[in-house]
């Protein structure tokens, strides 16, 4: 089969490998679409903790099953499915309390483990999810990233009527902000230092939209909302300054949700904790909301049709990574289509 095999940081070509061979309980799906993730470019780069070379990556992933393993007891050839990349050991304490999300052993499709840039990935059946009848691959291959969304609605606790912030509008922040729009009635400030992310953002349905560079974010949402700041605060620019000031901004008696990353040291005046009786979470991929999101986009065509920045086939990924990396303001999500094998 044809793989995109990364070798080095830059360096990505197309290579005739063997296929997979299935384990006990696996399936082999032939591929029909996959997103390119941020995590990718940062593979790319040669940014990623995990980084290895070389390796096949790839984890927004849909395409159709096309042999199925020993042991296997759902699926059948010919069905079309939807991956969930992130496979637990389903044995440490977080997979037995259904937050498999943030099993210690976590094995990644497109991680540690071959991808999806590639004619052929082989998957655990479980973590093939079958898609709605008439679902497009190009619609299963962004319910990966909408998952992450999703967990961080369902983590926020959102209901009707909230006020809230988004501390950055990337694709992850974009999800969030979808969801909710469509979802719940919410107001909803988006706030980034990008301006094409904010456009974005009003395109999707934001309320408000803040430049801190232009604006005082804090001020501005109080002066929006009373002096009471927002119900709710998603942290999903990944950054120390934003995490900090998320304390700030949320109201008395509301929730901030952390779904950006970083490794940098944070703090927050202790008093804000007992004084507003906050509620902090972390926010980790996704634990059971592929069900509901592939179901989401199935019904929400112009939602695809809306994120999807460019499409390109897979004998272009490396132009598609270097597009990703050099004009990430300006991409949400590039999908690549695949061709039947030779």
């Amino acid at each position: 089969m044809k793989a995109a095999i990364m070798t080095a940081p830059y360096t990505i070509g197309i290579q005739e490998v063997e296929k997979p061979v299935l384990k006990a309980g696996e399936v082999l799906i032939r591929m029909k679409a996959a997103g390119i993730c941020g995590g990718d470019v940062h593979y790319y780069d040669g940014t990623h903790p995990y980084a290895v070379y070389p390796q096949i990556y790839g984890h927004e992933l849909s395409g159709v099953v096309v042999e199925t393993g020993n042991g296997t007891t759902k699926l059948k050839v010919g069905d079309r499915v939807v991956v969930e990349p992130a496979v637990p050991c389903e044995k440490c304490y977080p997979c037995r309390i259904g937050k498999y999300n943030c099993c210690i052993k976590i094995d990644m499709i497109g991680g540690f483990r071959p991808g999806g840039f590639a004619d052929y990935v082989a998957v655990p059946e479980a973590y093939a999810h079958p898609m709605p009848d008439g679902m497009t691959y190009e619609a299963g291959a962004l319910c990966e990233p909408f998952t992450i969304g999703s967990q961080v609605v369902h983590r926020a606790g959102m209901h009707d009527g909230a006020t809230v912030a988004i501390l950055g509008v990337g694709p992850i922040g974009l999800t969030a902000l979808i969801l909710m729009k469509r979802l719940f009635n919410v107001k909803v400030f988006a706030v980034d230092v990008v301006p094409e992310r904010l456009e974005s953002a009003r395109q999707f349905g934001a309320d408000v939209l803040i430049n801190p560079r232009e604006q005082d974010t804090q001020k501005t949402i109080d002066e929006q909302t009373g002096g009471e700041g927002a119900n709710i605060v998603i942290e999903s620019a990944g950054l120390k300054l934003t995490m900090e000031q998320a304390i700030h901004i949320v109201s008395p008696g509301g929730r901030i949700v952390i779904v950006g990353l970083t490794n940098d040291q944070v703090g927050f005046p202790g008093i804000l904790f007992t004084k507003k009786e906050v509620e902090i979470l972390g926010s980790r991929n996704n634990a059971g909301r592929f069900p509901e999101v592939m179901n989401f986009l199935h019904e929400n065509p112009d939602i695809v049709e809306a994120f999807i920045s460019a499409r390109m086939t897979f004998a272009d990924i490396a132009e598609g990574l270097h597009i990703a990396k050099t004009k990430p303001n300006e991409v949400n999500k590039i999908i690549l289509t695949f061709d039947e094998p030779n």
